[in-house]
């Protein structure tokens, strides 16, 4: 192979890479703004006995992730027991894997987020919390 043809090789190869990168790119950004748009969403976890357990959640998208809050709920245990995790919305759906947060200042962007996009029935929630809440952190599934 000729130094020429070596070179449009390897600007294929280049060019096509990163078009995968930045369609990749917009595939996580798409998936994100749909639950984002999305008041309520549902989460999929499989009991212990293998049932699946379909929950509505509120959502809110931040810093790259879409993140959620429970107190002590059966999907959040199913979680910690190795469950998959499935979140759906009216156009969209995602196998995702839940990291839980415990890092403060983390902690504070989201409950303003949840703030921010959920208003007065969030303020009148927060005010009723007997705990604060688990919070999750989830990402597109490998």
């Amino acid at each position: 192979m000729g130094m020429r043809s070596a070179s449009l090789a390897v600007g294929l190869i280049l060019g096509f890479s990163l078009a995968s990168s930045a369609s990749a790119a917009e595939d996580a950004e798409s998936w994100l703004q749909a639950f984002d748009e999305t008041g309520t969403i549902r989460i999929l976890t499989h009991d212990e006995s293998g049932e699946i357990r379909d929950t509505p959640i509120w959502v809110v998208v931040h810093d790259g992730a879409a993140w959620v809050r429970t107190n002590d709920s059966a999907w959040l245990a199913n979680i910690r027991r190795g469950s998959s995790i499935e979140i759906q919305a009216e156009a969209a759906a995602q196998q995702v894997v839940a990291e839980e947060v415990v890092e403060a200042g983390q902690l504070a962007e989201v409950e303003a987020a949840f703030k921010t996009k959920y208003g007065f029935v969030q303020e009148v929630m927060s005010f009723f919390r007997v705990s604060a809440p688990e919070v999750l952190r989830l990402t597109p599934a490998p």
